[in-house]
């Protein structure tokens, strides 16, 4: 048919689907990535505690420990119920043998309090103060120390009997070292160590002297003490237990010693 002059030629009506493109032009898609599976709960649950047992072995073996001396061998430095940390960063007996040669020396010095792998093969770590170092001749009489033959000035030691053992026939050996020993020289790399309460400390008098590899780390501070007796270290029953940690709820506030959180070990 033949349009006429002035008219509009009709359009055939236009698909609703094709209308956007008419108005916008072609409709851009923005890929979408594929959405990964969601972990389930029981997985989240063992990645968690995996990395929370990892992360707090690797602190505890090779950073700081928390600890306490289980006998009044330290008095009154360290009390029986003193719970404090213990720098253990970079000392030689809590890494393996290979990679000693590669850590950063950790100075020892005369006074310095530290704990040790114990020379009796026991499970439970010693706490003593260094006394003499690589090289020193160390002698006690009648319970003054003397290195190098001149008197130990000590403030921190305490002597809870005021008598003195002699070197007669009669006196157990035991007896007689504890307040007269040496003159001993001590070797190269080693060291001689005695608690602060001197009639009541297993220390080097009877059984000799350590090395650096045997140091685990330097105590830092109270973080809690409580009033408790003096106990053996072991195992204990599960009734023992129970009944151990019952005291010490109930008791928590009137023994807890409060004037020594927080307090620096030295």
């Amino acid at each position: 048919m033949k349009e006429e002059p002035g008219t509009v030629p009709e359009h055939p009506a236009v698909p609703p689907a094709l209308e956007p493109y008419l108005r916008h032009g072609p409709v851009r898609r923005t890929p979408v990535a594929p959405q990964r599976p969601r972990k389930s709960v029981t997985r989240e649950w063992i990645e968690s505690l995996t990395f929370t047992v990892v992360f707090v072995l690797l602190f505890t073996n090779f950073v700081a420990q928390a600890t306490q001396v289980p006998t009044e061998s330290m008095m009154p430095t360290i009390m029986v119920g003193d719970h404090f940390f213990l720098d253990k960063l970079a000392f030689p007996a809590n890494y393996p043998e290979f990679i000693r040669p590669l850590l950063p020396e950790r100075g020892l010095e005369r006074g310095d309090i530290v704990a040790f792998n114990a020379p009796d093969g026991g499970t439970i770590p010693f706490v003593k103060r260094i006394i003499g170092m690589p090289g020193d001749e160390i002698e006690i009489r009648d319970k003054v120390v003397y290195i190098n033959g001149e008197r130990l000035t000590e403030p921190y030691k305490i002597h809870v009997f005021n008598d003195v053992y002699t070197d007669d026939p009669w006196t157990p050996a035991g007896l007689k070292i504890r307040d007269n020993y040496g003159p001993k020289t001590i070797p190269p790399d080693s060291y001689f160590m005695m608690g602060d309460n001197r009639d009541n400390s297993n220390d080097s008098r009877y059984w000799g002297f350590i090395t650096s590899d045997d140091v685990i780390g330097k105590p830092l501070f109270v973080y809690w003490s409580f009033e408790g007796g003096a106990y053996t270290p072991g195992r204990r029953s599960l009734v023992d237990r129970i009944e151990g940690y019952a005291s010490v709820a109930v008791n928590f506030f009137d023994q807890t010693r409060w004037f020594r959180t927080g307090r620096m070990i030295r």
